[in-house]
């Protein structure tokens, strides 16, 4: 008998080893009939082996499907009952147990018809031996009641066995479905009981034909047509929309967004009485199919309060509109004269504020004046003076040098100042190169001639705002810096120029001693006419002008401008 050995071989091995022995010579057996016979022995051997593995491969290939169909038929999604003619449960699968509530091993052998509801044993005994008296597969509805008593609605289809002495049944719980079909049944019927009732027109349409499928009674009434004249018809056909275009037109929208309202449709009955009626029309589906619901309200009621309420609303805000002018009148008087008050005081203000405006005009120009008497003219005398010596050449060389350098000197000078002078009246800078470079060489010269540190930020844009815009923000700058070496004893000031929702923000802070808003903001008086100024010049383009500021803490002006 051959080792394990060579039993675990594959068949593709032992053949080859039955082929390698067909063509071997006998070495040993000097007898042809003994080799002949031990070879057909050996051969056998190994076309038993052969076999006995393929018998190997078949039993686990069996035993593989025998695992999945076990799988399958204990866990299908129905139950599955092997039955004899007397209704006794020979097999049962884990789903079939599931669904009675009772143990597979405790259902095996139990009569089947125990199980079903007891008003209806008898009828499945009926269906069991019409099941055993035909080949053809027979179903049945039946209920069956689990361990908890609770009764479910099974659908139960068996077939007679090949050896007819047994069948198998598949049961299937139908109990949602039939909950299911009975409230769609109430929900028709209470469906059908709203449509007919309702105090509104209800039409249903094909989406299809735009015709008319079904009307309620009410509808009926709305329209002075019997149902059966309405059925077939198109919504222009009866009067709801002008015309067939605007019937499509609307079939078109119903297509696009499932719903369509009109609040005001004029309506014309059978009769001829012209009625208001607000319309809106759903597309949905119904078993699959599409539907329209067109609800037809009659607003004509309606329409006439409303048009009475608004006659009414009319009439009493005329009234309430005579009981004001009359108000007015009677105050007109007294209005004039508060008019006339702050007229006359405006007027004095301004004469004051043309009176100031006038003075600080003088004022500049003496400055001016004095700027060009006592620098300018004096540095041009000064170059006159040494023009003079030079034009006479009787110095030596070296003296020459030294004149000639002298009066560079000057000219440099009076160039320095006229420059200075013309940056005060305004910086070409701000023309040529922009905001920002100029306020940076104005903040330069102030920190130089001040002490008191600025630092600025601004966004680069700025520059792409309008001349205006720039000018303005440049004078408040120089007028705020002004003012803080003047009057804030500050030792740092802050500007930044911000963009904020189409507003240009410029915020100028020191850390100054601060003063009194309410006394110095205002004012005509004490030479505060910077703050006025910087204020109308703000106004003037559409802007707002802040100050902020309290004695002993930081002074903070904020102004805003229209980026626009």
């Amino acid at each position: 008998m051959p080792g394990k050995s060579k039993i675990e071989e594959s068949p593709a091995a032992l053949r080859r080893r039955a082929e390698k022995l067909a063509v071997k010579p006998a070495t040993k057996l000097v007898d042809a009939d003994a080799r002949q016979t031990l070879h057909e022995l050996e051969a056998h051997q190994i076309e038993l082996e052969m076999q006995n593995i393929e018998l190997r491969i078949a039993r686990d290939e069996s035993e593989a499907l025998l695992d999945k169909y076990t799988e399958l038929y204990d866990f299908a999604p129905v139950g599955y009952f092997t039955l004899t003619a007397n209704g006794i449960i020979r097999l049962a699968n884990l789903t079939g147990a599931t669904m009675v509530g009772i143990e597979r091993s405790s259902l095996i052998g139990r009569t089947f018809s125990m199980l079903v509801a007891a008003g209806q044993r008898t009828g499945f005994k009926v269906f069991l031996k019409q099941v055993f008296a035909t080949e053809t597969k027979q179903s049945g509805e039946f209920e069956l009641a689990d361990a908890t008593l609770a009764t479910r609605i099974f659908t139960i289809e068996a077939r007679r066995c090949p050896n007819g002495l047994e069948c198998s049944a598949m049961i299937l719980d139908i109990t949602g479905r039939r909950q299911a079909l009975e409230e769609m049944r109430v929900s028709e019927i209470r469906y059908r009981r709203l449509f007919e009732a309702a105090h509104d027109g209800v039409l249903l349409i094909d989406p299809g034909t735009r015709k008319i499928i079904d009307a309620n009674p009410f509808m009926t009434r709305l329209l002075g047509y019997p149902r059966d004249q309405l059925i077939g018809k198109e919504l222009f056909e009866i009067g709801l929309l002008k015309d067939e275009n605007a019937s499509q037109a609307m079939f078109r929208k119903l297509k696009r967004s499932h719903e369509v309202r009109y609040e005001d449709l004029p309506l014309k009955n059978q009769a001829g009485r012209h009625q208001e009626v607000e319309v809106v029309a759903n597309l949905y589906h119904e078993d699959g199919q599409p539907v329209i619901q067109c609800n037809i309200r009659d607003i004509t009621v309606r329409k006439l309060a409303e048009d009475m309420t608004l006659r009414n609303v009319k009439l009493n805000l005329e009234i309430a509109r005579r009981k004001v002018i009359e108000e007015d009148l009677r105050a007109n008087r007294k209005e004039q004269s508060r008019l006339l008050r702050q007229s006359r005081l405006q007027q004095k203000q301004l004469r004051e504020l043309s009176h100031r405006i006038l003075h600080v005009q003088e004022e500049e120009r003496k400055r001016i004046s004095r700027e060009l008497h006592d620098v300018i003219a004096q540095s041009l005398v000064g170059i006159n003076v040494h023009l003079a010596v030079l034009a006479q050449g009787v110095a030596a060389p070296e003296t020459l040098q030294q004149q000639i350098s002298r009066t560079q000197m000057l000219v440099e000078k009076a160039v320095k100042i006229i420059h200075d002078f013309a940056r005060e009246m305004r910086p070409t800078m701000l023309d040529d190169l922009g905001l920002i470079p100029a306020l940076q060489v104005h903040m330069k010269q102030f920190m130089a001639d001040t002490g008191i540190r600025v630092s600025l930020k601004a966004f680069a844009k700025i520059d792409q705002s309008t001349s205006m815009v720039r000018t303005v923000l440049y004078r408040i700058a120089q007028e705020a810096l002004t003012n803080v070496a003047r009057h804030a004893g500050a030792s740092r000031v802050e500007v930044s120029i911000e963009t904020l929702d189409d507003v240009i923000r410029m915020t100028i802070t020191d850390n100054g001693h601060g003063f009194q808003v309410s006394g110095k903001a205002g004012s005509r008086k004490n030479n505060r006419l910077g703050l006025i100024g910087m204020r109308e010049r703000v106004e003037m383009i559409g802007g707002t002008f802040q100050l902020n500021s309290a004695p002993g803490g930081p002074t903070t002006v904020q102004v805003e401008i229209p980026a626009s």
